[in-house]
């Protein structure tokens, strides 16, 4: 059944080998490959053209940022306060406890369902 050497016809290799060697050149395939090379580099450029423009905008915007940065920090602060005078209180621990086993709860129902 099995041969170790299979019945392979010598001329019909060749004629493949010497048929196959090179491919006719197709517009089609030409202009489709220099449309992808072209839409490729316009999108690589807008892509940097974008990443320039942000760039600018945030170095434009700097200042603002800087001061928004500072008055959200400065509320955290202020929110932190309140929530630490909240906790230090007996009222607050409950509810802290409680807030936390009913997290815990809610988040192991939620991973054993998978």
């Amino acid at each position: 059944m099995n041969d170790s050497v299979p019945e392979f016809d010598t001329t019909l290799a060749e004629r493949f080998r010497n048929e196959h060697t090179h491919i006719a050149t197709e517009p089609f395939v030409g202009n489709t490959l220099s449309r992808v090379a072209a839409e490729r580099t316009r999108a690589t450029a807008f892509r940097y053209a974008m990443q320039a423009a942000l760039l600018i905008a945030v170095v434009w915007a700097s200042p603002w940022l800087i001061k928004a940065s500072a008055l959200l920090s400065s509320g955290l602060d202020d929110l932190f306060a309140k929530l630490t005078e909240l906790l230090a209180t007996p009222v607050g621990m409950g509810a802290a406890a409680l807030t936390l086993i009913v997290s815990a709860a809610l988040f192991r129902r939620l991973t054993n369902r998978r």
